[in-house]
């Protein structure tokens, strides 16, 4: 990959060994994603790869997030049987929306005022709940939550089913053809 050393830099030719290499691939935009983090954190020099007794073990650590708690279904093990546990005999959650349209507004549901006086070891569970009027609000599947929410990252509303258009591409490679 060659850059011309400007303002903005201009990518001046590539090449990947890969099939799709005669144009940006992904593994050229990986090393420019990957060159302008080394940048953003001021390091000079790529750091060292190292080994897996170097590092900390991870054994134990999930591999990826799992999933929303809706969709998630506890099974319990059942030793002694060759038959997998199923997902039908498994604990679902039953979280629902149990009332009907929007949230309040979160100034109603903020009693600090009304509970000023108490003992702070006595007070309600709603008041150590951190609702504040200042909070943005954010999408969930039960509409708006304030951020920060358990349901605003654990039920995130469904992504769209439309194809997204993007206009800002750079062209096509001289020869590719959809």
């Amino acid at each position: 990959m060659t850059l011309h050393d400007s303002h903005p830099v201009v990518l001046v030719k590539s090449f990947c060994s890969c099939v799709a290499g005669c144009g940006i691939c992904n593994h050229l935009v990986a090393l420019l994603y990957q060159t302008a983090h080394y940048s953003e954190c001021g390091m000079s020099t790529v750091p060292p790869v190292l080994s897996c007794t170097e590092t900390e073990q991870k054994w134990h650590k999930p591999r990826t997030m799992p999933g929303p708690v809706d969709a998630m279904v506890v099974v319990k093990p059942k030793p002694g049987t060759n038959q997998p546990p199923t997902s039908a005999s498994g604990i679902r959650s039953t979280l629902y929306k149990g009332y009907s349209g929007e949230l309040p507004d979160p100034s109603t549901l903020n009693p600090q005022s009304a509970y000023a006086d108490m003992d702070a070891g006595f007070l309600p569970l709603i008041c150590t709940m951190n609702i504040s009027s200042e909070k943005p609000l954010v999408d969930s599947i039960f509409g708006k939550v304030q951020t920060g929410n358990i349901l605003s990252y654990q039920h995130p509303p469904a992504p769209p089913d439309s194809v997204v258009i993007h206009k800002d591409t750079p062209p096509l490679p001289v020869g590719v053809q959809w």
